[in-house]
């Protein structure tokens, strides 16, 4: 009989011939029987093909022969982790580099939503996301972006289109896992033909699924929602919430990224009935550089776990089966091939596996392999990342040059507030914000959102405002100006390239010189911080205006540098500067949000006058 990949395994399997690498004296967690027992794993072409368990196998002392004997010297191996959901580009990096990170840490499957930089520069982004992506030995699964842009008449960089997303799915085959986040909530709950369209295209998708976005969203809206097959919700802050869209059949994502912290207040969720575990995973949505690199990815939301009282083995069945029986990654339409079924140590499984030295979740851990291969020791990432090819290095040619933004003075940025206006209330540390109406301006500062895809341009060299060189004329149009509250940076500005989901340029500060001066220096991409007319940091992001093309590392540095100048101007915590004012524009999240044409009231989707 002829050897095939199947042969191979099961020959491996049986011991009839050698496995590439056995792991000896390891505690294994065992998140089907939810329990730690002693015994040996065995690895065949990147594939789990052996576990025998010291309690019951008689046979462990002979266990396996192997090429490579690997002893864990009494310490934990677990499945690798898997982020359920996340956006490389609100981690400022490109996805090769991203991976190099979060292997590091433990993460070896992500489930990447680019609707980022797909906002910004169309299937193009898209398309560099995957091809960059395939560098790194990281399973990186890239969803198809449904809402680009994030409601129908955001004024972003490009629009994809059902059709659009159907002809790159065939285009690409096998490079798409499955439908991004459906944010146009209303236009699900209104059954609008471009929608369901777009939904129905998950069919075509590696994982036929679809991911999910609805924050506060209950009743017979969740039903609707529910009913189209959205899977999952990363967006429950509370656990009343979570348990809503639980018990309608939805998996429920327990976020705990840089600027959304949801886990400890969604763990009594668990807490009262550990057997919701087993429909609840982790994700991280966005995640920063420095904290990533410090604290963790999903190792950090273990951590968070175990703190909130959540039993280890249960966080690790969390960021590791559940995840993958979410996706159909456990067994499913994705997981027909033994290299792709993952989220535990059993025979047929893709051997991601953690060595950790214990279950605190407060180091790195100690071994990274992906599919039987070591990436990573003691935080530090020892693999290979492949050179950019040329459709590498091409496609990223069209990710720069994105910033093009009319002709503005300071007249644009000096407006009065009025008493009893409506303005955006920021609830540090949490994505949703409040809608307040002060009598004064005290506390408050500036908050505007400038298009900068060439629309606003456009209009003043049309002279469709007459002669417009200040930029007036776009004010309501292509600018939108207000006020925020809890945003308390004082004596300069803030200007960013990053405004989820359209990316345009959004800026805060206390006069309008510095706002202006701000706005001036973004340049084709980043975050600035100006203070009495200077910059005093920066983090230059030249890729789509959202990743830089540096290291992990060196975006984390100036990340922390940027952080301290944010304290110094008086933005305190828990408000995080950046991911804080990322989140202002995003008009998919109650309850009030800035865009081009003023404030925008999530709740009744209209604007507020």
């Amino acid at each position: 009989m002829s050897e095939t990949p199947l042969t191979r395994l099961i020959d491996a399997a049986e011991g009839r011939a050698a496995a590439d690498t056995l792991f000896v004296n390891a505690r294994i967690v065992d998140v089907y029987g939810q329990r730690i027992v002693p015994g040996q794993v065995a690895v065949k072409d990147g594939v789990i093909v052996g576990v025998l368990f010291g309690d019951r196998e008689p046979d462990r002392a002979a266990g396996y022969e192997a090429e490579r004997i690997i002893d864990c010297e009494g310490r934990y191996l677990a499945p690798g982790f898997i982020d359920a959901h996340l956006h490389i580009e609100s981690s400022n990096v490109r996805p090769a580099e991203y991976a190099r990170m979060a292997l590091a840490r433990g993460t070896t499957t992500a489930i990447a939503d680019s609707h980022e930089i797909a906002n910004v520069c169309g299937a193009d982004g898209l398309a560099f996301m995957i091809e960059d992506g395939r560098r790194a030995p990281m399973s990186l699964k890239f969803m198809m972006p449904s809402c680009v842009p994030a409601l129908p008449d955001e004024q972003a960089g490009a629009e994809i289109s059902a059709a659009d997303m159907r002809a790159f799915i065939e285009e690409h085959p096998g490079d798409i896992f499955g439908l991004g986040e459906m944010m146009n909530l209303p236009g699900v709950f209104s059954a609008d033909s471009e929608t369901c369209a777009r939904i129905d295209t998950a069919a075509a998708t590696a994982s036929g699924l679809t991911d999910g976005h609805a924050p506060l969203v209950t009743g017979r809206d969740l039903n609707a929602y529910t009913a189209a097959g959205v899977i999952a919700d990363h967006e429950s802050t509370v656990p009343e919430e979570a348990l809503d869209k639980l018990s309608r059949g939805m998996y429920v994502m327990l976020r705990e990224g840089t600027c959304s912290h949801d886990l400890s207040n969604l763990a009594p969720l668990i807490l009262d009935n550990p057997a919701r575990a087993r429909r609840c995973c982790f994700a991280t949505d966005d995640r920063a550089p420095s904290d990533a690199l410090a604290e963790g990815m999903i190792d950090n939301a273990c951590r968070a776990a175990v703190e909130a009282g959540i039993d280890p083995v249960v966080a690790i069945q969390m960021a590791s089966l559940t995840a993958a029986e979410l996706f159909g990654l456990d067994h499913g339409k994705a997981a027909t091939d033994p290299r792709e079924r993952r989220g535990a140590i059993a025979p047929g499984k893709r051997a991601d596996l953690l060595v950790l030295d214990d279950l605190s979740f407060k180091r790195a851990p100690y071994r990274v392999f992906a599919a039987g291969a070591l990436v990573a020791e003691d935080g530090r990432f020892v693999g290979e990342i492949e050179s950019a090819n040329e459709d590498v290095q091409r496609l990223e040619q069209r990710l720069l040059a994105s910033v093009a933004l009319p002709e503005l003075d300071r007249a644009v940025f000096d407006y009065a507030f009025e008493p009893g206006e409506a303005v955006i209330d920021v609830i540090p540390g949490n994505a949703i914000n409040r809608i307040a109406r002060p009598e004064t301006a005290d506390g408050l500062r500036r908050i505007m959102l400038i298009e900068r895809h060439g629309r606003g341009v456009a209009a003043q060299q049309a002279g469709v405002d007459g002669d417009d060189a200040a930029g007036m004329g776009l004010v309501g149009k292509h600018i939108g100006r207000s006020w925020v509250r809890r945003f308390t940076i004082t004596g300069g500005a803030m200007a960013s390239s990053i405004g989820h989901d359209s990316h345009n340029i959004c800026v805060v500060g206390d006069n309008p010189d510095d706002m202006l001066a701000a706005v001036q220096a973004v340049g084709q991409g980043g975050f600035v911080l100006v203070r009495g007319g200077e910059v005093v940091a920066r983090i230059a992001l030249p890729l789509g205006g959202l990743m830089s093309d540096g290291t992990a590392e060196e975006v984390a540095a100036e990340h922390d540098a940027f952080m301290r100048e944010g304290r110094a101007m008086g933005i305190e915590p828990p408000l995080d500067p950046i991911m804080g004012m990322i989140f202002l524009p995003l008009p998919v999240i109650p309850t009030v949000r800035i865009r081009p044409e003023g404030l925008f009231d999530v709740r009744t989707f209209t604007y507020v006058s």
